[in-house]
């Protein structure tokens, strides 16, 4: 018992925990800090991969809109209802107020 309480008594023990607890609770850069920086890291990189497979989608959309005319047809058709001179179109929207 008189071992530990001069361990704990001693001004370089004292220190080292006072400069320990400075470091994880009361810093400008402490442990709770850090945590939080990383998980904001880990949300900006999982946006960035996103963001850079939807880009790559659509490069590949706008090469086939440019190379194929086939597609370029079927991407007039359905976002711009667009339609050959004598075709009828005819567009089924559900109604919203039912339910259904």
């Amino acid at each position: 018992m008189h071992k530990t309480l001069k361990i704990v008594t001693n001004k370089y023990f004292i220190t080292a925990v006072a400069f320990l607890l400075l470091m994880l609770f009361f810093d400008q850069n402490d442990w709770f800090t850090q945590q939080a920086r990383q998980k904001e890291l880990d949300a900006t990189q999982k946006n960035i991969d996103f963001l850079t497979a939807e880009s790559n989608k659509m490069e590949s959309e706008i090469n086939a809109l440019n190379t194929d005319p086939r597609q370029l047809e079927k991407y007039a058709r359905e976002k711009y209802h667009e339609k050959r001179p004598g075709e009828d179109v005819y567009l089924i929207i559900p109604d919203s107020t039912t339910g259904r």
